[in-house]
């Protein structure tokens, strides 16, 4: 069948439709954020449906292309948006669970139509599959207007176990699903709400409030998700979440990461520190690099601080010419033997002429062994004439 979608919706005719900041592919695949590298034409949505046994078994949709000639099918034709949307939010719930996208995608794509006090049902409806019913809230945050902040805030407050929302995604759970779609409405109408849930909602939906403010561009959201970073009296885990948030944001800013720099000293967690180490090293910020080396050759810091700053320099942007500097300065043997294997994981050429600098010429002769383990692991003709040089003489 074919009919009308929605102005924001668009497809390639194939796998991949876009509604939104939404992208989904081959029905099963989605991400949110921005996306590129997809020829993606407005125009009606069209559906296949695949009947065994006088049984809808699965739901196609697209938009964009036209239909293949041939096979035993039988075409609807054009039929009005609002049916279509009705016949597929029934069909929802009886599909499979792995076929539960799909309809809801193919309903939320249908043109002037209110879908979202239906879908809502849905997800308030306990005899439907968890995954039907969180896949409906999240369809809510696409489609919804601020008259759904109120549900949303309802089903993300249901229960109080922190295991149910311990991801930082929509989630497995109606409640991280609830969290998630707030943060996708439109005008920012969810982030006031995300903000309370934040301050005052169970751990796991405090965790992925601060995940979903953090990919805000509203300056009030971030700033909340900074004082969570430098909150003594907030848990590990959603300080941590925090953190991740504030460094993996499509907003992220120079301001983001001098933040996460400065509070590093501020923190007492071993874990939190890691988890600013890895957030500096994945960012686009260029002093991070360089910061993290800092920290690495800082002896004020834990031994084991030391030894997952220069990892994490050496899994980001560092220039192997300034680990190699690092390994001249540093003293203590069990952080060379750490910055050695940092370059063994390097595959430029400079990384694997220090560690042959290394293996022929270190005063250390453990540092040496332990240069040549891991230029044995490499496949590089060099190494191997340097290796049968060594053991000829």
């Amino acid at each position: 069948m074919t009919y009308a979608s929605r102005p924001e919706a668009c497809g390639d005719g194939r796998d991949g439709i876009a509604l939104g900041h939404s992208f989904y592919t081959s029905g099963s695949m989605e991400s949110y954020g921005s996306w590129s590298g997809f020829n993606c034409t407005h125009g009606p949505a069209r559906v296949a449906l695949t009947v065994r046994d006088h049984q809808v078994v699965s739901v196609h949709p697209d938009i964009g292309g036209r239909w293949s000639a041939g096979g035993a099918v039988l075409d609807l034709g054009t039929v009005p948006a609002a049916q279509a949307a009705s016949y597929f939010l029934s069909l929802a719930p009886r599909l499979s669970a792995s076929s539960h996208r799909t309809p809801l995608l193919a309903a939320v794509l249908a043109d002037s139509t209110n879908v979202a006090p239906d879908l809502l049902r849905i997800a308030r409806d306990g005899s439907v599959s968890i995954g039907t019913r969180r896949r409906a809230v999240s369809f809510v945050g696409l489609v919804g207007d601020r008259s759904v902040v109120a549900p949303l805030v309802e089903l993300a407050r249901q229960g109080t176990s922190s295991t149910d929302t311990d991801d930082v995604g929509p989630g497995d759970s109606v409640q991280g699903a609830a969290v998630g779609a707030l943060s996708m409405l439109q005008d920012d109408a969810g982030i006031p709400a995300l903000m309370d849930l934040a301050r005052n909602g169970a751990e796991g939906v405090r965790k992925a409030a601060v995940f979903w403010l953090g990919q805000s561009d509203s300056p009030q959201a971030r700033s909340l998700v900074r004082s969570v970073i430098d909150n003594g009296r907030e848990t590990e885990a959603v300080r941590g979440s925090a953190i991740f948030a504030l460094s993996q944001g499509r907003n992220e800013t120079p301001e983001d990461g001098a933040f996460l720099r400065s509070a590093f000293d501020r923190l007492e967690s071993p874990r939190l520190k890691d988890r600013i180490l890895m957030a500096v090293s994945q960012g686009d910020d260029a002093d991070g690099p360089r910061w993290l080396l800092d920290r690495a050759g800082d002896e004020r810091q834990p031994l084991e601080v030391r030894r997952k700053a220069v990892f994490w320099a050496g899994q980001g942007h560092a220039r192997v010419v300034d680990i190699v500097s690092l390994y001249r300065r540093v003293q203590d043997p069990r952080l060379r033997e750490h910055v050695i294997f940092v370059l063994s994981q390097r595959d430029e050429e400079p990384a694997v002429d220090a560690l042959m600098n290394i293996a022929r010429n270190d005063e250390s002769r453990a540092m040496r062994g332990k240069a040549l383990f891991w230029l044995a692991q490499k496949n590089d003709p060099r190494v191997t004439k340097m290796i049968a040089d060594i053991v000829l003489h």
